[in-house]
C-alpha cells in the first residue's frame, strides 16, 4: 500500500484503526460504545488529521492510489482484528510465549513472498549503517514494541491500546522538527491538544467490567 499510494494519504488511513478497534471490540469483546469512547477516537482522529496534513510537504505531495488506500485500510482493520482477537490469548499466556508463536507464525506466512527478493541482495554491500538501522527496526521498533504492546493489551481495552496510534504523528513531527525538517505550527499545537483530549476521553470511557460492576451494585 506505501508503496503505490503518497504518504499522507497512507498517514490518514492509519486513522481508521482506533475506529475498527472500537466496532471489533464491540462485536467480539462486547465492549459498550459509549459517549465517551467515540467521541475521543473522533476528536483524536480529527487531531491527527489535521497534524498529518498540516506536515504534508511539496516532495510528498504524490497523488494517491485508491488500491493503495485500500491496502492501507485493511492493514490497519487486521490490526484492530488482531487486538481484539488475541487479548484473551494474551491475558493466559506469557508474553514471550506470544511473541514466540506470532513470530514464528509470521515468518513462515511471508517467506514465500520475500525469499527471492532476499536472494537477490548482494550482502557483502551493504553498509554497517544499515545493519545497524535494521537491527533498530527489528528490535526496538518491532520486537520491543510488541512487548510493551502486549504489557498494554493485559489490562487495556483494544480501543484504548489503538487509539494510542494516535500519538504517532506528533511523534513524527517533533522528531522532524528536531533534526530540521520540519517547521511546527500553531495549527500542529492545536492537533496535538485534539489527540491528548481524545486519548484522555477514551481512556476514561467505562469498560464492559466497570458496567457490569455498576450494575451488581444497582442490583443490591
Amino acid at each position: 500500500g506505501l508503496n503505490i499510494t503518497s504518504p499522507s494519504n497512507s498517514s490518514i488511513m492509519t486513522t481508521s484503526m482506533p475506529i475498527f478497534a472500537m466496532i471489533l471490540s464491540f462485536l467480539i469483546l462486547k465492549e459498550p460504545i459509549t459517549w465517551k469512547k467515540a467521541a475521543g477516537v473522533l476528536i483524536g482522529c480529527t487531531g491527527a488529521i489535521i497534524i498529518i496534513t498540516t506536515s504534508a510537504t511539496a516532495g510528498n505531495a504524490k497523488v494517491g492510489n485508491i488500491w493503495g488506500d485500500l491496502l492501507c485500510v485493511s492493514a490497519q482493520l487486521s490490526f484492530a482484528l488482531y487486538l481484539a482477537l488475541f487479548k484473551p490469548l494474551v491475558q493466559k499466556y506469557s508474553l514471550f510465549t506470544v511473541n514466540k508463536w506470532m513470530f514464528t507464525w509470521a515468518t513462515l506466512l511471508i517467506w514465500p513472498f520475500t525469499f527471492g527478493h532476499i536472494m537477490d541482495i548482494n550482502f557483502a554491500t551493504v553498509p554497517i549503517s544499515t545493519w545497524w538501522e535494521t537491527g533498530f527496526v527489528i528490535f526496538f521498533g518491532t520486537y520491543l514494541a510488541y512487548i510493551c504492546m502486549m504489557m498494554g493489551q493485559k489490562t487495556l481495552r483494544p480501543t484504548v491500546v489503538s487509539v494510542y496510534n494516535y500519538v504517532q504523528p506528533i511523534v513524527s513531527v517533533s522528531v522532524s522538527v528536531a533534526v530540521g525538517l520540519a517547521v511546527f505550527k500553531s495549527t500542529q499545537a492545536i492537533a496535538a491538544a485534539l489527540i491528548f483530549s481524545g486519548v484522555w476521553l477514551v481512556v476514561k470511557s467505562k469498560s464492559k467490567h466497570d458496567m457490569d460492576i455498576n450494575k451488581e451494585k444497582t442490583n443490591c
